[in-house]
């Protein structure tokens, strides 16, 4: 009887250690349940907060993306409209850019938070660049300026494109798409303008330059033979070397006739180019007319009895002409003035 009560209270003692350890047992796994559930939900919460503000900013995103249609107009762009507006496009997108620097994205969502903020920064940098290449469309620099524009819009495409936040998508909306070929096209534009006045005014200048050598060359050549006819009659000279001297003044002007007709004439440059052509004409017809007239002189100079007032007849024409060559080289300067000071 006694080891039997002995036995019983072993039996309970027992039944209370292994009660104490299931209890025990059951409010560690209570706290480990609490404490996951408590952890999960938390995630989820973070999960949930991360979506919800990743996926408003996305959306807004893409609101100011959409909103560049406005700058559109057909197949060009509202330049004006553009440049005051893209100050305030670029601000809001910049916002947007420092709220995703100070976001803590889940594990989940790094690399798409990553992608998101490459992708945006891209994103601003197209209307950056947008704008600069506005404000100086056929700038030194243009070309490379188009180069980085088309750069900063592959990119960002390429990186929106790896984002899939939730189902949500992002991209470049055809409106921006849109308005990069329009900046591109009208930067084309105003750069081939550009050209178009950069060889017409180097056209005018290589005219001018030719035109100043021309007119310097011409009036050296320009002279009036009349004069030395007085000093032949005196015996100062020789018929024959003044005759020679008039052959040299042919010769000068067969060179100036030729640089003259291979000259390139620019329309803007014709009304010089119509003021100096008939000077080269009209002085030419005046060297035959002296050559004719003093050549005639020479052989009736051989009558010793030849009146000098029959003689100075010889020369009406050629002198009515010398007279028309100075007035028409007064009216050629004048146009020569004034297409160097345009």
């Amino acid at each position: 009887m006694f080891l039997s009560e002995k036995q019983d209270i072993i039996n309970t003692k027992i039944k209370k250690r292994i009660y104490k350890i299931i209890f025990l047992l059951s409010i560690i796994m209570a706290f480990v349940g609490i404490f996951l559930a408590s952890y999960y939900s938390s995630i989820n919460k973070a999960y949930d907060s991360y979506e919800t503000t990743i996926v408003t900013n996305i959306n807004y995103i893409n609101e100011v993306n959409k909103n560049i249609a406005q700058f559109n107009s057909l197949q060009t762009i509202d330049v004006k409209y553009a440049k005051d507006q893209l100050p305030n496009i670029i601000n809001r997108l910049s916002k947007i850019r420092n709220d995703l620097a100070i976001l803590e994205p889940t594990t989940k969502y790094k690399k798409d938070n990553e992608n998101l903020k490459l992708g945006l920064s891209s994103n601003l940098l197209i209307y950056k660049q947008a704008l600069v290449i506005l404000n100086n469309p056929s700038g030194a620099e243009i070309a490379g300026f188009n180069t980085k524009l088309k750069n900063y819009r592959n990119n960002c495409m390429n990186f929106y494109s790896l984002i899939n936040i939730n189902n949500m998508k992002i991209n470049l909306p055809q409106t921006t798409l849109t308005f990069v070929d329009n900046v591109l096209n009208d930067s084309y534009k105003a750069l081939m303008t550009k050209k178009e006045k950069d060889i017409k005014l180097y056209q005018n200048q290589e005219f001018i330059s030719k035109v100043d050598g021309l007119s310097q060359s011409f009036s050296d050549i320009k002279i009036n033979y009349y004069s030395f006819v007085l000093k032949v009659r005196k015996k100062g000279m020789s018929y024959d070397e003044l005759l020679s001297q008039v052959e040299g003044s042919f010769t000068k002007l067969d060179k100036l006739q030729i640089i003259f007709k291979n000259i390139s004439i620019p329309p803007s440059s014709m009304p010089t180019y119509e003021a100096l052509k008939p000077l080269l004409d009209m002085y030419e017809s005046y060297l035959r007319d002296f050559k004719l007239a003093l050549t005639s002189e020479k052989i009736q100079a051989l009558n010793l009895t030849v009146n000098p007032s029959i003689l100075n007849t010889l020369y009406t024409s050629s002198n009515v002409k010398f007279n028309e060559i100075e007035n028409s080289y007064i009216r050629f300067i004048k146009v020569f003035i004034e297409l160097k000071n345009k």
